[in-house]
């Protein structure tokens, strides 16, 4: 047991064949109580549960007290405690077959973490609404160390612990504001499970968002040299990230994920190029050979080719300005360059099933350029 670094061995209870649970990824059924936490099984067999459970199940198992539970293995798990995210000092901590302690601090705490899922952009909402939600209510927020956001940004607020007491928040739609968040009941922990697709849920604390989405030194070397390299004779450096791939097909499209046309990418540059004549563009996309055959007639026109998602963000977050094609990925990188931003209105395409879930007034923020 080593409490300086807030390391221990304790040991977990493994649930075994309860009804109405089944193997998910990501959301561990907490093991060991400990005020508002508890022990994850991360040897990686533990059962895990299931996001559709009742409330008044769900609730059930995540407050039954350890000693009442049918199991059959008491296994050794080695847990890291974070005492900047707890709040916390370590000492006093006890390690046997329960964690005890005398902090009512602890007890009384309460937290919030994220379950939803997604590639970068969508976890970017999702993590935005979790900091902004958590500073409303007064709880401490955190987020799995190997979540995705964390290969990126410098993340702090990083825990291996899961909750008790907990509930899942959800949402109507995902890219509408749903002002349920703003009145979760402040008993619970919570867990965030929806995909927050509106600039609505955090613009009250965007300072706090943009510090919080702090890039690792290593990928913001890399893209700050990149840029720099094009900013002589102070041109002024506007971002184009093209989303196509999977939004290409036919299928995508008749969903309503539409691709911008080379039409409208074309005349975003134009828009640009009437408001300053020393403007560079730099191209961030999934389908580089495309944009090299559908521009190559540009000046003043680069390609990025780092094929790492957060060198692409850092790169669009240095520029004075973006345009934005189809996709959370460029919103994010548009939203972080803090420029002047033209967006295509064809996104999501009119009168499709995904247009029914997209408020343009919630997706979009007010100050943003539609074409």
């Amino acid at each position: 047991m080593c409490l300086s670094t807030g390391v221990f061995v304790v040991y977990a209870l493994r649930y075994n064949n309860i009804p109405g649970l089944e193997v998910l990824p990501k959301f561990t059924l907490p093991m060991v109580k400990y005020g508002n936490l508890s022990v994850p099984d991360n040897i990686g067999n533990g059962v895990q549960t299931n996001t559709s459970l009742q409330s008044s199940h769900y609730n059930q198992l995540f407050a039954t007290d350890e000693t009442k539970i049918i199991s059959t293995q008491l296994i050794p798990v080695r847990v890291t405690l974070l005492p900047e995210i707890l709040n916390v000092s370590t000492s006093g901590f006890s390690a046997n077959k329960k964690m005890v302690t005398n902090s009512k601090v602890l007890k009384e705490t309460h937290f919030m973490t994220i379950s939803g899922n997604g590639r970068l952009g969508n976890t970017m909402f999702q993590f935005a609404a979790l900091l902004s939600c958590a500073k409303r209510l007064n709880y401490t927020a955190f987020i799995r160390p190997d979540h995705l956001i964390s290969q990126y940004y410098l993340i702090s607020g990083t825990s291996s612990v899961s909750l008790i007491n907990v509930e899942i928040a959800g949402e109507k739609a995902f890219g509408k504001y749903d002002n349920e968040l703003e009145s979760l009941n402040t008993s619970k922990n919570w867990s965030l499970g929806g995909y927050y697709q509106s600039w609505k849920y955090f613009y009250k604390d965007e300072d706090l968002i943009r510090s919080s989405f702090n890039f690792k030194p290593d990928i913001y070397e890399k893209a700050r040299q990149f840029v720099d390299s094009y900013r002589q004779g102070n041109r002024t450096i506007v971002g184009i990230h093209v989303r196509r791939g999977d939004m290409s097909t036919s299928s995508a499209d008749a969903s309503g994920y539409s691709a911008a046309p080379i039409t409208y990418i074309k005349k975003s540059m134009n828009y640009f190029k009437e408001r300053y004549s020393n403007a560079l563009f730099i191209v961030v996309s999934d389908e580089i050979p495309w944009c090299k055959e559908n521009l190559k007639e540009d000046n003043g026109i680069a390609f990025i080719s780092f094929n790492n998602p957060g060198t692409d963000m850092a790169v669009l977050s240095l520029c004075d300005h973006v345009i934005v094609t189809s996709g959370t990925f460029g919103w994010w990188g548009a939203w972080l360059a803090g420029g002047d931003v033209v967006y295509f209105k064809g996104f999501p395409k009119p009168g499709s099933q995904l247009d029914r879930y997209i408020s343009r007034e919630d997706y979009y923020p007010p100050h943003w350029i539609g074409l």
